[in-house]
């Protein structure tokens, strides 16, 4: 073999190392998506164990395995304080790799920022997917002198701020849907906050307020045994066993205060990632195992994709803040 032959076969063996090279490069700069998840995931639940978003995000995570590629797992982590806030944050400052993703819900995704009290707002995430939508009901005791929405209506016009009713706290959904209901029908309600749906509807049944404004699925037990009334719903739906009462889009009042659970992401998780978490999670929460937890608690699978998501938490952004600035509670 002549030199010139040698030449033009080391030649192309540089070439060729070089291309290989520049082709693992290629494929380590993507993101490392090739073989995603390669490790356990962790979920943060921004509340403590037992609600509804705990409930939903351990079902997801109980069978998740069976969709996410390799086989992975996905532990739920709680972590609450700051009506939801300090679970997000922390989400929020997670590395951008996907081993890190959240169960987000309205409170703090939407109305927590305008109070000036968090780092982040709504466009430092991505929405992954919408599991679980819960509206709000008001609830009353069954032996309150309100039988139906409209007499309960025209007391709360002739009496403005003779009834109070209590929620899971200050600023959160169900506060801001109620002052939403003033706003909308010209009324004055006393707000009285507690520390979650259980001791709000402990503080309606001892007689220390009216009424209380909680989640469907807290409210749901004491309605179907008789000791709570349900005067409306507040939501884009209502469970079969409120059939019979009145949502307010019924009685031409537009405020829907669902409050809804979703997957979200640091921004800067690549799309690719993103698609899987999306996909895997999809086939979860059909899962009928996820199906069957879901029902005990009073709730179902509620899914909406990435773009539906986000522009659900944009719009619930938007109108929280409207609220939030006429009442004097943003900043």
């Amino acid at each position: 073999m002549n030199k010139r032959k040698l030449v033009t076969l080391a030649g192309l063996a540089l070439s060729l190392v070089i291309g290989l090279a520049g082709c693992s490069g290629a494929s380590q700069t993507s993101g490392g998506t090739a073989n995603y998840p390669d490790k356990p995931i962790q979920m943060i639940v921004p509340f403590t164990p037992g609600g509804t978003t705990d409930i939903a995000a351990r079902a997801l995570a109980g069978v998740i395995n069976k969709y996410m590629p390799n086989g992975q797992t996905v532990a739920v982590i709680n972590k609450d304080g700051g009506g939801g806030t300090i679970g997000v944050s922390e989400l929020f400052q997670a590395k951008g790799d996907g081993y890190t993703i959240g169960m987000v819900t309205s409170g703090p995704m939407t109305i927590k920022p305008h109070g000036g009290q968090v780092a982040y707002k709504p466009e430092d995430f991505k929405p992954v997917l919408e599991v679980v939508a819960t509206p709000n009901v008001l609830i009353v005791k069954s032996d309150s002198p309100w039988k139906s929405f409209d007499e309960w209506l025209d007391y709360v016009k002739a009496n403005p701020g003779d009834f109070n009713y209590s929620t899971t706290g200050t600023g959160l959904t169900q506060h801001i849907t109620m002052e939403s209901i003033q706003v909308k029908t010209g009324t004055k309600l006393t707000h009285v906050p507690f520390n979650g749906g259980s001791p709000a509807i402990m503080a309606m049944l001892g007689g220390n307020v009216a009424g209380a404004f909680v989640q469907t699925t807290e409210a749901m037990p004491y309605i179907l045994d008789g000791t709570a009334r349900p005067l409306f719903v507040a939501g884009t739906f209502k469970p079969e066993e409120l059939k019979d009462v009145p949502m307010l889009s019924d009685k031409k009042i537009d405020v829907r205060g669902d409050v809804w659970t979703g997957i979200a992401v640091p921004k800067d998780v690549p799309d690719e990632i993103v698609t899987i978490l999306h996909d895997s999670f999809k086939k979860a929460l059909e899962d009928p195992a996820v199906v069957d937890q879901f029902k005990k608690i009073g709730a179902a699978p509620v899914y909406r994709g990435p773009a539906d998501f986000k522009a659900i938490i944009e719009q619930d952004y938007q109108t929280n803040g409207e609220v939030l600035q006429a009442i004097g509670l943003k900043k």
